[in-house]
């Protein structure tokens, strides 16, 4: 029995394999405004979070 495969991946051509190595030189855009900024998630969202599952929880074990 084979305990190693050599045949998982087709053979590439020059080309693809060109493709595959090639650099690409890439920048960081720097001043472009962004459309939705997320704001921080907080100690007060958390505070929420934890508040509404306690009451969701009180009211599973009430009915």
């Amino acid at each position: 029995m084979k305990t190693q495969n050599t045949n998982f991946f087709q053979a590439l051509d020059q080309e693809q394999l060109n493709n595959l190595v090639k650099e690409v030189k890439e920048t960081v855009a720097t001043n472009v405004p962004q459309v939705n900024q997320k704001t921080a998630f907080s100690v007060v969202d958390l505070w929420n979070l934890e508040r509404s599952r306690r009451s969701r929880m009180v009211r599973r074990h009430l009915a």
